[in-house]
């Protein structure tokens, strides 16, 4: 079980962590960008496997490609702002970790513009 091990992780990088911050707090920090990581790494086979699903789904229904991309492209930067947001307020850096919300919030609204100009246009369409 996956997720078994990934818990294991979790606890062993926290306890860490937890250790290594009274000594050495910027240690603290690094084992958690460490677990994290590693944590991901783990679950890359799982993500892969979505992507192939979400693929098969977008063919068999006739969707075009450029929209599953950018569907998956939004969902990427999401989970990589919010791992960088984490991380950042980790670090008691909250006002960065901010600015990281805000940049990713302004990168999803960027790439879904082909998105909505196509809906928009349907919509026009529609209307006489």
């Amino acid at each position: 079980m996956d997720i078994v091990k990934i818990i294991g992780i979790g606890l062993a990088g926290t306890v860490a962590a937890v250790i290594l911050k009274e000594y050495k707090p910027i240690f603290a920090l690094s084992i958690g960008a460490i677990t994290a990581t590693i944590m991901f790494i783990l679950m890359l086979d799982r993500i892969t496997y979505i992507f192939d699903v979400v693929n098969m789904i977008a063919t068999r229904l006739s969707i075009s490609a450029d929209y599953i991309a950018i569907i998956i492209r939004i969902i990427g930067i999401s989970y990589i702002a919010r791992f960088g947001t984490e991380l950042c307020r980790d670090a008691g850096q909250n006002s960065i970790a901010q600015k990281i919300e805000l940049a990713g919030k302004v990168m999803i609204v960027v790439a879904s513009i082909p998105i909505l100009t196509a809906v928009l246009n349907l919509l026009v369409g529609i209307l006489p």
